[in-house]
């Protein structure tokens, strides 16, 4: 064995090795993107429940947002004031799920089965007065985004999409 073929054998060698080491990278890139999805998706979870257990303890703003997502006019002020703000906690769900999406941080399938629901939210009547009239707070680009999903959609109650909503289902 000559000296060059032995040279030739050891950038072989090296170049595999180099090779091997990129795949290992990519692989260890790929676990955490994964890791980083997984945490994202525990995140989201956690505040989606966040949301249904302060409803589910406080009848009231239950009461409150049924009725203002029907007609935010029907709202004394106190009430509006509430509706206000829960809106404005609501909505930063899918505002926080929007940009960890935009990241690849978020999956793309949890991420749309979410926003089926936010754009139905969004369509009943008060939920879309109160984002024409309440929404400063959020970031623009979001805002711009959303403002694209609700062009398409026309008006209409919640209840319409999801009976669950229904406020005439229960004693205000």
């Amino acid at each position: 064995m000559t000296l060059e073929s032995i040279y030739y054998i050891g950038q072989t060698v090296a170049v595999l090795a180099i090779l091997a080491s990129l795949a290992f990278v990519l692989y260890q890139i790929k676990l955490a993107r994964l890791q980083m999805q997984g945490q994202a998706a525990v995140a989201v979870l956690d505040y989606q429940k966040s949301l249904v257990d302060h409803l589910l303890n406080d009848s009231d703003l239950y009461k409150i947002a049924l009725r203002g997502n029907e007609d935010m006019n029907s709202l004394n002020e106190w009430e509006h004031h509430r509706y206000t703000l829960w809106c404005l906690k609501e909505t930063g769900m899918w505002e926080l799920c929007h940009h960890l999406k935009k990241q690849n941080a978020l999956d793309a399938n949890l991420f749309t089965g979410l926003e089926a629901y936010w754009v139905d939210l969004h369509s009943a009547p008060g939920r879309r007065q109160w984002w024409a009239e309440h929404t400063v707070m959020l970031d623009p680009d979001f805002r711009k985004y959303v403002q694209e999903k609700l062009k398409s959609r026309e008006v209409r109650p919640l209840r319409e999409t999801n009976p669950t909503f229904d406020p005439s289902r229960f004693d205000t």
